[in-house]
């Protein structure tokens, strides 16, 4: 949903002057990057300070213990620590996939030239049981294989490409920027998209925080979602503006950031495409009975 607020008095302050907020260095945190670069959290009057992660599974201990306040996630991951008596929320959503922002690739002299080719195959995923592996298992059982008859090894995205042409993996699953990255260094090749199809612009991205967290501090977790809604509204009527606010905050350089096709941003929340998520991971076994989404999705997420 919308926490941009409208017309009357000025909310009250929040109740944290300063947040940590953990992010991945990807296309999908952009809107608070460019928050941050605007001063739209400054003028909430919250001072928000970005702390890199690898992932939402090794993002989630840190939320929980008060290391964090918030951290980028993918709903998924969520979803399953929710089902294992933790207690997390969505507070709002980042990202959606669009076409071609993410990517299965492989060296481009590997032999590699299906899915199907995977079979025994180690692969690098950002972590382990997140959304993107459940589009990779996806991919992996329309060649008629299973997630078993490949190995996942994690590794942070900034690392996959070396960790490919090294050969310590043989295929990645990659995010923008990284996946532009690839298309530009001529050495890898596109194996698939493994967001299509039924997983085709699914939220990938969202942040989330504690239950006590959200408990404590509504005021704050108000003007963080305000700040980042009005980022993302930004995006939306010029996505130059992706582009021009990565270099800042990553080690992506300005010629990738340039050539980055055109992501989705929302402002609002679609509950629909949470719920899709869902979906499909109750059809895949990757929890065990339906999710119901106001146990993922904060209230005013």
């Amino acid at each position: 949903m919308d926490s941009s607020g409208g017309a009357g008095p000025p909310p009250a302050p929040p109740e944290l002057s300063t947040i940590k907020v953990g992010l991945l260095p990807t296309a999908e945190s952009a809107p608070v990057f460019l928050a941050l670069t605007k001063n739209y959290f400054q003028e909430e009057g919250l001072t928000v300070q970005p702390m890199i992660i690898t992932g939402a599974g090794a993002a989630a201990p840190q939320v929980e213990s008060g290391q964090l306040d918030l951290a980028q996630t993918d709903f998924l991951t969520v979803m399953r620590r929710n089902a294992a008596q933790e207690t997390f929320k969505v507070v709002a959503g980042l990202y959606r996939a669009a076409p071609g922002s993410y990517a299965v690739v492989v060296d481009a002299k590997s032999k590699i030239r299906t899915a199907a080719d995977l079979r025994r195959k180690t692969v690098a995923v950002p972590n382990l049981m997140v959304l993107q592996g459940l589009a990779l298992t996806g991919m992996l059982e329309r060649a008629g294989l299973e997630l078993d008859d490949v190995k996942q090894r994690e590794k942070p995205y900034p690392e996959m490409l070396n960790a490919l042409r090294s050969g310590q993996v043989d295929a990645a699953v990659l995010a923008e920027p990284f996946v532009t990255a690839a298309r530009q260094s001529r050495r890898t090749r596109v194996l698939e998209d493994p967001m299509s199809g039924e997983f085709a612009n699914l939220y990938t991205a969202g942040m989330m925080a504690s239950d006590r967290w959200i408990q404590e501090n509504p005021r704050t977790l108000a003007a963080f979602q305000r700040g980042l809604a009005k980022a993302q509204r930004l995006i939306t009527s010029d996505p130059r503006e992706v582009g021009e606010v990565l270099p800042r905050y990553t080690k992506v350089s300005k010629a990738v950031a340039a050539g980055l096709p055109p992501g989705v941003y929302p402002a609002r929340l679609d509950l629909a495409q949470v719920r899709r998520i869902g979906d499909l991971a109750l059809a895949y076994g990757w929890v065990r009975s339906p999710v119901k989404l106001g146990d993922v999705v904060a209230k005013g997420g």
